[in-house]
């Protein structure tokens, strides 16, 4: 590392912070051409740079909200999403953003163009293409930085469990009860916290589950985890691409607070938000 940390020593500028001060950066194309020359991934050398008091120019903008040392935690952390559609493509584009270092994605279906009013990953040129390594393709190029682990398996598949050996929190972005609970389940026995949403027409709600909590049994004992598809509440109702995007951003702030031990330090909080009626409700389970 002592030769990565020369080579970013000479690299460095110094650029104006929007707070007015100078602050010493590192721009996209100067980290992975060191990460190129020393044979490491570009994340390494970004946290290389990050610990050296260095901004990489793409974080500029995240501070002050978010400090240096904080985007240090942010670039050493993984998290899991399950789901690359509405609610998970729009979280792991603003995870990207945020800097996770680490994103573990699931999901076994490929996009169509019935996707296409509300899933931020999909395009009429992608259709046909598998959610998860189309989410691994265009986080590639939104953020270097950030590597993708992507599987084209249902979150049900036996064998994975050993693939949550390094994550910090898990998202929820499925549509069936049944794997909701498999998820949460398997969440709580690996000790790890998951941030669940939903939507349906314009309306949509968000749950921190820490292990040990009761939450999702709560919200889904009253459902058939496998009863037809059809009654589900999505389904009825549809999903403009409006109560995704906002679900999505609430769920990717869920997370950042849980890396960075902001927020409430307790879960069972459940929020339902409502576009329609411009409301936002908050219940303790």
């Amino acid at each position: 590392m002592r030769e990565i940390a020369a080579d970013i020593e000479a690299t460095w500028q110094s650029r104006k912070h929007h707070t007015g001060q100078d602050v010493r950066t590192i721009s996209d194309r100067d980290m992975a051409a060191i990460a190129e020359k020393h044979r490491q991934p570009v994340r390494e050398v970004c946290i290389q740079c990050l610990k050296m008091g260095i901004t990489p120019l793409r974080y500029l903008r995240n501070s002050p909200a978010i400090s240096l040392d904080e985007q240090i935690i942010l670039a050493e952390s993984e998290v899991a999403v399950a789901g690359c559609g509405g609610l998970g493509g729009q979280v792991i584009v603003h995870l990207a953003r945020l800097g996770i270092g680490r994103l573990l994605v699931f999901d076994p279906d490929a996009f169509d163009e019935t996707n296409l009013n509300r899933q931020t990953l999909s395009s009429s040129d992608n259709l046909n293409v598998l959610k998860a390594e189309e989410a691994a393709r265009q986080v590639a190029m939104i953020n270097p930085a950030v590597e993708v682990s992507a599987h084209a398996i249902a979150i049900t598949d036996p064998g994975q469990k050993p693939l949550f050996s390094k994550t910090n929190v898990v998202v929820d972005a499925l549509d069936s009860a049944k794997d909701r609970l498999f998820l949460a389940s398997l969440a709580s026995d690996l000790g790890i916290p998951l941030i669940h949403g939903a939507v349906a027409g314009f309306e949509g709600r968000v749950l921190t589950v820490f292990p040990g909590d009761t939450g999702m049994e709560a919200l889904y004992s009253s459902e058939k985890p496998d009863g037809p598809e059809p009654s589900s509440a999505e389904n009825l109702l549809g999903t403009p691409a409006l109560a995704p995007a906002l679900i999505a951003t609430f769920q990717a702030m869920a997370v950042l607070n849980i890396l960075l031990g902001r927020g409430p330090s307790t879960g069972n909080r459940l929020l339902h938000l409502d576009l329609a009626n411009a409301s936002l409700n908050a219940f303790t389970l």
